[in-house]
């Protein structure tokens, strides 16, 4: 256990330290601070199980620094040092949490008491925490459960969309792959869906695509394979190889179309699928690409509605346009008959301009109602300049709006530092965002924390009444949002390198 004394009177300092055999006592670091300011500097940067802290010190007081801890959310035990007749501050002490005093002049029995004290109300909130934290591990048991759910609610025909999966996906901790989403479904005939075969052919699968595996989902009559990238064609096509000569059955691979976003899971998962019941059976194994069973099929020309949504999504959602997914919608596009291309672009262009609207990107080339066929080349030029333009115009407009949010909670910093309870969660009321966007978004877009502007703000408007005034330096204090008059002394030292008092000499005329 640390440790640390907190007295600016060295003799009393060294006493304390010499009074009793700490080690003995369990206390295996004991520290000496002669100040309170470098004491809230060693409490934030390594911590301590207790402090034992003299009541007044120059510079910051005990019940200041045990105030300022418990701002900064630092967990330890305090103990304060007393003289006779200073118990009026006791009831402000008990409000910060301190429960036990020492009284001066200091008796070896009294401080062995109180140490043994401590230690014990130390252990027994170690007990506690240890506790609270098997139990979290046991939790941690179900997580496999949790991830496994999760992807199959993706999977499913109530699939959510993009933003409700990213959040669920935030709220249950999964761990999602960035890039294209690839599903695979495996299935044997219905005379080999033994128990013990089944499992086999889960563990072989798993280790197979052990390097691509997000989740394996057994399916009931299929065993369904989530990737985070496609696999090579070559590499597929062996597989049902391997699987017959280790496990002494056919299997059949269904694969669907690689898709970007977790929202659009669903319809990889639900192509695999297609594509397996096509050729199951047929042969003794085979892969099947549901890419091939559509042109094979012959159907009607379908207007590619998932990607389109993947391409405005993107443009919804991200900084920059994803020109791989505007090729992959027009790709399908051109697999349809000629005669329905122009209308297909026509819709999509539609769909385009509404979002650039809605976005408020309006500076963009006029709209062709009535649009030639084009050639795949010339279609992906023309609307991969129109998608750019799109996401520029788009990201120009989110930049303003970040920089007006960090300007306004400059200017309400600015015109409210004397406030004492100024802080971020209040200036991020005022602008209706969170605090934590607001920090986030003032550190991306100043360089700088919202509460290091406010610091800076404040030091200035103090160095500006030590220049033109002979106001105190504690009026100077509360005018400049401090409470606490030696709080604000050091850290005015701390930012300016002197003191209030030796800044206002040096600028004296």
């Amino acid at each position: 256990m640390r440790v640390l004394i907190v007295e600016d009177e060295a003799l009393i300092r060294e006493g304390l330290l010499s009074m009793v055999d700490w080690a003995a006592e369990g206390f295996s670091e004991v520290v000496g601070c002669e100040s309170a300011v470098d004491a809230l500097d060693i409490l934030a940067d390594r911590g301590a199980d207790l402090v034992i802290t003299d009541l007044f010190m120059q510079s910051l007081s005990g019940l200041e620094m045990i105030e300022m801890a418990r701002g900064m959310e630092i967990d330890t035990h305090f103990v304060i040092l007393t003289g006779h007749g200073l118990f009026e501050y006791a009831q402000k002490a008990v409000e910060l949490g301190v429960r036990r005093f020492l009284t001066k002049p200091i008796q070896p029995a009294e401080l062995l008491s109180l140490l043994r004290e401590m230690r014990a109300d130390i252990l027994e909130q170690r007990r506690i925490e240890q506790s609270v934290a098997e139990t979290r591990e046991k939790l941690l048991e179900y997580y496999p459960v949790v991830c496994r759910q999760f992807w199959q609610t993706l999977v499913s025909a109530n699939a959510p969309g993009e933003r409700e999966a990213l959040r669920q996906a935030a709220l249950y901790d999964v761990k999602t792959p960035k890039g294209a989403l690839q599903c695979v479904a495996a299935g044997v005939l219905e005379t080999d869906l033994t128990l013990t075969r089944r499992l086999e052919l889960q563990q072989a699968l798993e280790e197979l695509f052990r390097e691509r595996l997000v989740c394996l989902l057994d399916q009931g009559p299929h065993l369904l394979i989530i990737l985070s990238s496609p696999v090579p064609p070559g590499e597929l096509q062996a597989i049902p190889a391997i699987l017959r000569a280790n496990l002494s059955t056919a299997v059949w691979l269904g694969v669907g179309q690689a898709r970007e976003g977790l929202g659009r899971l669903h319809l990889t998962a639900r192509e695999a699928v297609e594509a397996l019941k096509a050729v199951i059976g047929l042969g003794e194994s085979a892969v099947s690409y549901y890419q091939d069973l559509k042109s094979v099929k012959g159907e009607e020309a379908v207007y590619p509605s998932a990607q389109e949504e993947a391409v405005l999504e993107t443009l919804r959602y991200r900084d920059s346009p994803d020109l791989e997914a505007l090729g992959c919608f027009l790709d399908a596009v051109y697999e349809c008959p000629a005669s329905d291309r122009s209308l297909m672009l026509l819709r999509f262009q539609v769909a385009l301009y509404r979002l650039a609207e809605s976005c408020g990107a309006t500076e963009l080339p006029p709209f062709e109602p009535e649009l030639r066929t084009e050639s795949l080349p010339e279609a992906r030029q023309r609307l991969e300049a129109l998608v750019t333009e799109i996401a520029r115009q788009k990201s120009g407009m989110q930049q303003k709006a970040m920089t007006r949010i960090v300007e306004d909670a400059k200017r309400i910093i600015e015109e409210n530092y004397g406030d004492p309870d100024l802080n971020v969660s209040g200036i991020a009321r005022q602008l209706y965002v969170s605090p934590q966007y607001l920090s986030r978004l003032f550190r991306a877009v100043s360089g700088d924390t919202c509460m290091d502007y406010l610091t800076t703000v404040r030091m200035n408007a103090a160095r500006e009444l030590l220049r033109g005034s002979s106001v105190k330096s504690y009026e100077i204090a509360l005018k400049v949002g401090y409470n606490h008059p030696n709080y604000f002394s050091a850290l005015f030292k701390k930012h300016v390198g002197m003191t209030p008092k030796q800044y206002r000499l040096e600028k004296e005329p």
